[in-house]
């Protein structure tokens, strides 16, 4: 085990010494994980010779004083920016600041050792190199300023006169200088060469970016495309060949009025144009075919440096596609006329009839020209009138319902007070709700005006109470409440009858569903609440249904005070909207 402990331990130090080797060498690493390892360590090994270099001081020439000083804390610097950089701080602040720590390091060791003459002067041209390796332009302008101004300085000190006397002995001088350049010298070719190793890393992920690009641009059925301001095409993919049966180069250099059809050819250019000035655009033109055919294209274009890319795809199937459904669209409306002009005779039709059933079984009910004899002749006739009444009612609801999904039932606006419209449909509901032993409540306030269509807000009333009634037992009530909010006006019909199971609640309003199990016990085609939902949402407004089995049901239209799309002050009539009609 502790075999592998060293083994460990000493793996970890020689990938320490490479990478600080790495860094004090400039090499590059391949991504910037790679050159932050070695910054880090480069950095953290000069710091260790630093600080091995401090007791060695003392052992050879004694205590430092401040000067020197200042001079090992420029050398200790690196190792605390290394471990800065390491926990997290970035990489170009962390070279900037190793720059900044060289800079003051020569620059006091140069006032120690002769100013200007000094052989650590050389050393000042490696500062800015040292910071370039960051790729940093503003971390390269910032090392060069500080390489000035410590070389006016200096130079400054010098003219002075103000410099201390040099510490280096004349006769180390001249091969300290010597040294001194030597090493400055192999520091920049070393910085060059790391120059150079980047460059060719740059130069090689461009060429793989370019062959990725080059082989998607290949493989994909788009067409890929660049042009030159005025549209010119300066490079097309491979998908040109299926797409517009030419080769590549052929297609190349081409310019747009030898491909693009002259009908399309002003929105070509325009969407050019626009492009550049606004950025990407979507245009849509037909491409012509080597063989004279003309093809369909949705092209995405956006500017790079003056060009255009282009990504065109082909349209033609889902346009083909689109057409059908228009077609489809115009045979459905087709039907659905039809369908409503085929309604509107029948109930022509069975309304004459029915007047004359109605109104001969209301004078022999009423025995107009004398006793009928029999009573049951008289009960017979009551029967025959009140199945009329019942099958006109029906025929009406269908031709509205019919209207309605055509989008040709058309109301007409108008200034309506509330209250009095409701008086007339508890009215018109009152006789029923008494013969069938319902209590009829009515609350409603004064003074409620609302711009509607009168007859169209009373038939659905009407119908509302009239469901209520129908599924309310005998000794129960129904309540019809109006009052006004903020926004509109809200009507209640309330009811003590059966109510709705709550899995039924979401089909009920939708044309002929009835609540299971109430199609024996009441008649009825299920049409009064989708008629009812229909006129509401024709005024802007909501139904909305509350219930449970056994509890009642409660139906509250709300309904604004003005539509919202403000038809009435256009021209007081609005048609159904298109949710309305006949979907293909």
């Amino acid at each position: 085990m502790s075999s592998e402990k060293q083994a460990g331990a000493a793996s970890s130090v020689s990938r320490f010494l490479l990478d600080a080797f790495d860094g004090v060498l400039g090499s590059e690493g391949h991504d910037a994980e790679a050159r932050k390892a070695s910054f880090v360590s480069a950095n953290m090994f000069a710091g260790v010779i630093g600080l091995v270099a401090w007791p060695l001081h003392w052992a050879l020439w004694g205590p430092v004083d401040f000067a020197m000083t200042c001079a090992f804390l420029c050398l200790w610097a690196p190792l605390f920016i290394g471990l800065a950089v390491r926990l997290g701080w970035p990489l170009e602040e962390g070279q900037a600041a190793s720059a900044f720590c060289l800079c003051g390091f020569v620059t006091l060791v140069a006032v120690m050792t002769g100013g200007v003459a000094s052989p650590a002067m050389p050393w000042l041209l490696i500062v800015p190199l040292e910071a370039s390796l960051s790729g940093q332009r503003s971390a390269l302008l910032r090392a060069a300023g500080l390489a000035i101004v410590a070389f006016l300085g200096v130079a400054l000190l010098s003219l002075l006169g103000w410099l201390p006397v040099s510490r280096l002995p004349d006769t180390l001088s001249g091969p300290v200088s010597a040294a001194s350049v030597f090493a400055a010298l192999l520091v920049a070719l070393l910085a060059l060469r790391a120059f150079q190793r980047r460059s060719d890393m740059e130069r090689a992920d461009y060429l793989q970016q370019a062959d990725f690009l080059r082989s998607t641009a290949s493989a994909s059925p788009d067409l890929l495309t660049r042009h030159s301001a005025d549209g010119l095409v300066l490079f097309c993919s491979q998908s040109v060949k299926p797409m517009l049966g030419i080769q590549a180069s052929a297609f190349e250099g081409l310019s747009p009025a030898m491909f693009v059809h002259i009908q399309d050819l002003k929105a070509f250019e325009l969407g050019m144009q626009r492009t550049l000035a606004h950025g990407p655009q979507t245009i849509e033109v037909r491409f012509r075919r080597r063989d004279g055919s003309y093809v369909a294209l949705e092209m995405k274009t956006v500017a790079m440096r003056g060009e255009i890319i282009a990504t065109s795809r082909d349209v033609s199937v889902r346009n083909a596609r689109i057409a059908d459904l228009v077609i489809a669209r115009d045979r459905a409306e087709q039907s659905s006329e039809a369908r409503l002009r085929f309604l509107a005779s029948v109930a022509h039709e069975l309304r004459t009839p029915l007047n004359a059933i109605i109104g001969f079984s209301d004078m022999m009910h009423n025995e107009v020209f004398g006793p009928v004899g029999h009573a049951k002749y008289r009960e017979y006739a009551e029967h025959i009138r009140d199945s009329g009444l019942h099958l006109v009612d029906l025929v009406s609801d269908l031709l509205d319902m019919s209207k309605i999904e055509a989008g040709k039932f058309t109301i007409e606006r108008q200034r309506v007070e509330i209250a009095p419209l409701l008086d007339e449909c508890v009215g018109m509901v009152s006789g029923v709700a008494e013969a069938a032993g319902v209590n009829l409540r009515y609350e409603a306030d004064r003074g409620i005006y609302l711009q509607a269509d009168r007859r169209a807000i009373k038939q659905a009333v009407v119908n509302l109470l009239s469901n209520a009634i129908k599924f309310t037992p005998s000794e129960g009530a129904v309540t019809l409440r109006a009052k006004a909010d903020p926004n509109g006006v809200v009507l209640t019909v309330a009811d003590t009858g059966v109510g709705i199971p709550a899995s039924e609640i979401g089909r009920i309003g939708k044309p002929f569903e009835q609540v299971s199990g109430t199609k024996a016990l009441h008649k009825g085609t299920g049409l009064g609440l989708s008629l009812v939902k229909a006129l509401t949402e024709l005024h802007g407004g909501r139904m909305d249904i509350a219930s449970a089995l056994g509890d009642g049901t409660t139906v509250t239209l709300q309904l604004p005070f003005v539509p919202a799309d403000n038809t009435s002050a256009r021209d007081a009539t609005l048609v159904y909207p298109e949710r309305f009609k006949a979907r293909a």
